[in-house]
């Protein structure tokens, strides 16, 4: 039989030879806000750093640490980056590196401003389909083909969930549920070893309850182009982070905004940063620890 998503989805990213393993890293495949314009970027974070006082800035999912290299000549904060990869070749001595969250030392945290760009979108979860009988079931996935079928009914956390969050009162057969379940619990992993920090931020792709997209927003990117989803490693593969769910298990909200906006207010004004029809449409959710 073939795996869950949510399983094949993991290995598909993270597994020995997962997606986010492979030498030429994230950006070869597709831009993120620190790609496209780093310095710029780099100035708005070092504001909103300095703003909230902290000591140290956290970056956790940070690729091979483009943004932190950006900060490097202008922050005046310590700078840790964290991926699933060892140190990153040609990183300034000066970004601490750790090789996974528990590799990081408990003390990074420490008056930290802690980034989650563009992360929560790739913490893996499971895909559910409303089937003839108005039920959600787990849909399973071939990592070769990516042919799907549909499996037995969820566990019932996930439904508790599905009650909060994604509703099946308007769903009609075909209709998909992204289950947020594990991106709230990564959210609060991450915000619980983190007491000591002033504030976290997260920035992703995002929905609310009124605009959850009813056939999911599962997506592939590889090379620069978008692709239908397949989870065999050659890829990445994202959905949107139902935003209102993890801001509902994180510190008191600061900020829950587009990332043109809040880009804005922090004096940055490169186009393409500010593009509400692009990067600048992503959630900017800012909490206080």
């Amino acid at each position: 039989m073939s795996p869950s998503w949510k399983d094949a989805w993991q290995e598909a990213l993270y597994g020995p030879e997962g997606f986010y393993r492979r030498p030429e890293g994230p950006a070869g495949h597709f831009r993120t806000a620190s790609h496209a314009a780093p310095e710029a970027l780099a100035e708005g974070i070092a504001r909103l750093a300095s703003s909230v006082g902290a000591r140290s800035i956290v970056d956790v999912g940070t690729g091979r640490g483009e943004l932190l290299t950006a900060l490097l000549p202008i922050a005046g904060q310590e700078l840790w980056g964290v991926d699933v990869v060892g140190r990153p070749p040609g990183l300034p001595a000066a970004v601490q590196w750790a090789e996974g969250l528990d590799s990081l030392a408990p003390e990074a945290f420490d008056g930290a401003l802690v980034i989650a760009w563009e992360l929560l979108d790739v913490v893996v979860m499971d895909i559910l389909e409303i089937d003839e009988t108005g039920r959600p079931r787990t849909v399973l996935v071939d990592p070769v083909t990516g042919r799907e079928q549909l499996a037995g009914p969820p566990a019932s956390i996930d439904l508790e969930w599905i009650e909060s969050w994604w509703p099946l009162d308007q769903l009609e057969e075909g209709d998909r549920i992204e289950v947020g379940l594990t991106r709230d619990r990564f959210w609060e992993d991450l915000l619980r070893r983190a007491p000591n920090a002033v504030a976290a931020l997260c920035v992703d792709y995002a929905h609310t309850r009124a605009t959850r997209p009813e056939q999911g927003s599962l997506s592939g990117f590889r090379a620069g182009r978008e692709v239908p989803p397949r989870p065999d490693g050659t890829m990445d593969i994202t959905a949107h982070v139902a935003i209102d769910s993890v801001a509902a298990v994180g510190g008191r909200t600061v900020e829950c905004t587009t990332q043109a906006q809040a880009l804005k207010q922090l004096g940055v004004t490169d186009p393409e940063l500010l593009d509400e029809g692009g990067l600048g449409g992503f959630a900017w959710l800012l909490q206080e620890l």
